[in-house]
């Protein structure tokens, strides 16, 4: 035995202590990081590579603690329960290097993953029975050798265990490789070395026992062989891996930078794509607040929409038309003259916003022949679904606020635009109705005057000559003069009737006298009389009198019906119908007479329209009521008045 040997030996105690310390240091190390939160499949085992460190080196220090006991006389010896205790406690350090390396493993393992996760408990089990089997056989001379016991402990369970570790970390390497992180590859490879070497000279080389191969290879051999005891090179080598091991701990560090820094340009992605769809959002809606024209409402919005809203390629947008019943395509834009559609993606987008109208939904349909998608909104004006809004991409999208935002803004613009439009119209039409009215007053004058002329003049002057000679005879023939005064006075009661009749038709005495009822009346009687039409009039509800302006509108109302019925219908039959409520009055005329179509008579063909019921809407208006034609060709026409009363 050389000096050096026996320096060696004389201080293998601080060698066990340096030994375990370097277990448990790396056992620390490594349950200090994997309590970080991270996305790498490595932390996932490695609390049980941690509790493989701390065991193994709170066993060797109790190893340790054992030869210091043997060295005082003074201490009584351990029992040798106490022995089969600590190979218990080793079994258990290598059950956790089992677990490590089998659920490392498993990560890189795609299909039938639970034979490895049984693989340890397996072990566990087959160490357990074979070692029960030893004690039943050393009773009852005592326990069975402790040599025996912990080479058997080694093959068993260290062994395998190291393997699979082994195996897993290279398997891990590979992955960091991938990642693009090879330096920690590289420390993974001097781990699994070192460990590699502490599997031979831990467990393969051990203690003496009646086992093969440990007859032959075992420490004794190896101080006769190298002359140095095996413990001091295990301790090198569990030191080198707690070097490479705590080296490739760092990878959670360059992990947390990567996830932080991909946080971060995401939070940048992510505010530069809401900074674009503000923008989108901003000169959509200033353009909608610039215009009231609806062709220039939809270009402009839709052309931003389409040329700043990534990833869109496309976009139309479709109206109802009242007159066909049928939602047709009123624009469409492209960002590029690559992105036209072909036919297939037409039919597809024009089935996504034919459900969005219909649903008043968002709708999705897509093409998988160009691997375009499309996406509808409904556009909805005064909480009616007007037509939609589609818009086509090819690349992912998700910010659907943002489209239902644009089409909820385009919707209340072109409400607005269609207000604006309705306003012009009635200002035209009001307009044209006011020329008519002038008209027709200048024509009702004509008339007046013609009628003072013709008839009232004419008798008037009648009268001015006969009095003329009555005033000549009344001397000479007093019987004639009275002759002629009893016919002048005919002729005057006769001026008077038609007087009479001409101020009733100008505006009937009994409306202001009676009321609507009694006027409405009067009218119906004297239609009949004068068309021999069969007319019904009925009355509901609580008679009372009407601010004199409603009943002026109403009485006309009816007056110029009754006109339109004898003058277009063709009519047999006529109902009039006078409903009193306590918050309004409806009045309705119905006839079975022809009909006719109601859009072409109150559209804007100024060819094709009523004036007279246009004017009845207008007066309906001036007094806050709602004016309703339901008419259908063949089958009579009604027409429906319902003025509120304060």
């Amino acid at each position: 035995m050389n000096e050096l040997t026996a320096f060696l030996q004389a201080n293998i105690i601080p060698i066990y202590f340096v030994y375990g310390l370097a277990h448990f240091v790396t056992g620390l190390a490594v349950a200090l990081e994997s309590g970080r939160t991270s996305q790498l499949r490595l932390s996932r085992a490695l609390p049980f590579l941690a509790a493989f460190g701390i065991t193994h080196g709170i066993n060797e220090w109790v190893e340790m603690f054992s030869m210091i006991s043997a060295h005082i006389p003074t201490l009584v010896q351990e029992p040798r329960w106490a022995e089969m205790i600590k190979l218990g406690w080793k079994a258990l350090s290598f059950y956790f290097l089992f677990e490590f390396g089998t659920r490392l493993l498993a990560q890189f393992i795609p299909e039938r993953k639970l034979w490895l996760r049984l693989l340890p408990p397996f072990a566990m089990f087959v160490y357990l029975v074979s070692a029960v089997t030893m004690y039943m056989q050393a009773k009852p001379a005592g326990y069975p050798q402790p040599g025996l016991v912990s080479v058997w402990t080694n093959y068993v369970l260290g062994v395998p265990a190291s393997i699979i570790a082994i195996v897993a970390m290279l398997g891990q390497r590979r992955a960091f490789l991938k990642d693009n992180m090879p330096q920690f590859g590289r420390d993974l490879v001097g781990a699994a070395l070192m460990l590699g070497w502490y599997c031979l000279l831990d467990q393969v080389i051990d203690d003496p026992a009646p086992i093969f191969p440990a007859t032959v290879l075992h420490a004794d051999a190896f101080l006769r062989v190298v002359g140095i005891p095996i413990e001091l090179f295990r301790t090198v080598s569990v030191t080198a891996l707690a070097f490479f091991v705590i080296r490739m701990m760092r990878v959670f560090e360059v992990e947390y930078a990567r996830r932080l820094d991909g946080a971060n340009r995401a939070r940048f992605a992510a505010q530069e794509e809401a900074t674009r769809e503000l923008v989108v959002m901003f000169e959509t809606c200033r353009i909608l607040g610039t215009s009231l024209d609806v062709n220039q409402l939809i270009n402009d919005s839709l052309t931003k929409m389409v040329m700043l809203l990534d990833p869109m390629i496309a976009g139309s947008v479709y109206l109802y038309d009242t007159t066909r019943h049928v939602l047709t395509l009123r624009l469409c834009r492209m960002r590029s003259e690559q992105s036209a559609f072909s036919k297939p993606e037409s039919d597809a987008e024009k089935r996504a916003a034919q459900e969005a109208f219909n649903k008043s939904e968002i709708a999705y349909a897509t093409e998988p022949k160009t691997e375009t998608s499309f996406i509808a909104v409904p556009l909805v004006s005064q909480g009616k679904t007007i037509g939609a809004l589609s818009l086509a991409h090819r690349a992912a999208f998700s910010n659907y606020a943002v489209i239902q935002t644009l089409a909820r803004q385009l919707g209340i613009a072109l409400e607005n635009a269609y207000l604006y439009s309705e306003v012009q119209e009635k200002e035209k039409l009001r307009g044209q109705l006011l020329e008519r009215a002038v008209s027709a007053q200048e024509e009702e004058r004509k008339r007046i005057a013609r009628e003072l002329h013709d008839e009232t003049g004419q008798w008037l002057t009648a009268l001015a000559v006969g009095l003329g000679g009555v005033e000549q005879i009344v001397g000479q023939n007093p019987n004639l003069a009275q002759k002629q005064i009893g016919e002048l006075k005919t002729m005057t009661m006769n001026a008077i009737d038609n007087l009479r009749q001409f101020v009733y038709d100008l505006r009937p005495s009994v409306l202001d006298d009676m009321g609507l009822v009694s006027a409405l009346r009067w009218l119906v009687d004297q239609y009949v009389e004068r068309t021999k039409l069969r007319v019904d009039f009925q009355v509901s509800g609580i008679k009372r009198r009407l601010p004199a302006q409603v009943e002026t509108v109403l009485f006309r109302i009816a007056q110029e019906a009754l006109n339109n019925i004898g003058r277009h219908a063709r009519a047999t039959h006529a109902i009039i119908r006078l409903e009193f409520s306590e918050a309004s009055i409806l009045l309705c005329v119905q006839d079975n007479g022809k009909g006719f179509v109601v859009e072409q008579v109150m559209g804007k063909n100024p060819e094709r329209r009523s004036w007279g019921l246009l004017g009845m809407q207008e007066r309906v208006e001036l007094v806050g009521g709602k004016f309703q034609v339901e008419s259908e060709p063949g089958h009579g026409t009604k027409l429906r008045v319902e003025v509120p009363i304060v």
